[in-house]
Order: structure tokens, then sequence, then C-alpha cells
């Protein structure tokens, strides 16, 4: 009896092996440039997904754009943005041209420390 269970487990177990393809890995990979200027920011409409990628936590929080205006706190000067897995709190600084055009601005999120810990990526739809 106890013959017929291992002739018939590795029959079971050959069976499996025999079926299960493992798929080669994809070639189409999509990396993200992160979001770094304003205008990146104001292109952002309503539906798009954006992953705030934490470097002190190694985490992505995903955040679904609501509105123009809430794209644009996440690159407003000052603003506080706070890490959806750590609860780290990182503060939004601008560097580049005061213009009112605001051309070339870049936005960085910084620490207390004031060490870049965070950044933003748009998500393909």
């Amino acid at each position: 009896m106890k013959s017929v269970y291992s002739v018939l487990f590795t029959s079971i177990l050959l069976a499996s092996a025999l079926t299960t393809n493992a798929a080669p890995r994809s070639k189409q990979t999509y990396v993200a440039p992160p979001l770094q200027t304003t205008e990146e920011f104001a292109k952002l409409k309503p539906g798009d997904s954006v992953g705030m990628v934490c470097t002190e936590c190694s985490s992505v929080t995903v955040l679904t754009i609501e509105s123009t205006d809430q794209a644009m706190d996440l690159c407003k000067e000052g603003e506080e943005i706070t890490c959806g897995s750590c609860k780290m709190k990182s503060k939004v600084v601008r560097h580049g041209p005061r213009s009112k055009s605001g051309s070339h601005t870049e936005v960085s999120y910084v620490n207390e420390a004031g060490e870049e810990c965070m950044f933003m990526v748009k998500l393909k739809s």
C-alpha cells in the first residue's frame, strides 16, 4: 500500500513538473523618470497615478491625483509630505529661477537634516 502512494505521488509530481512552464523575463521594462520640475507636476491630470518613493524606508506609496491643485501641492515650496509607510515627514524644496513662469524650477524632498529622502514618479497607466 505504501508503494502505491509513493508511485502515485511521484507521478503527480512528475506530471506537474512537465506541465509547468517558466516564462522568460519580460524584455519590456519601463523605468519611469522622477518628476523633477514644476512643469512636470503641472502636466499631471486627474486620474494619473504617482509613486511616492521613500529612500529612508525603501517603500513606494501610490497616490491617485484627484485635481491639478493636489498635483501642484506636491511641489509647493515648504509643503510637508508624509511617507505612507514609515510616516516620516519631508519638506518640499525648490531650486532654480524665481520667475513668474516657473520654468526649470526643480523640486526635491528633504528630511530634517536637509538630505534628499524622497522622490515622485509618474506611473504608467
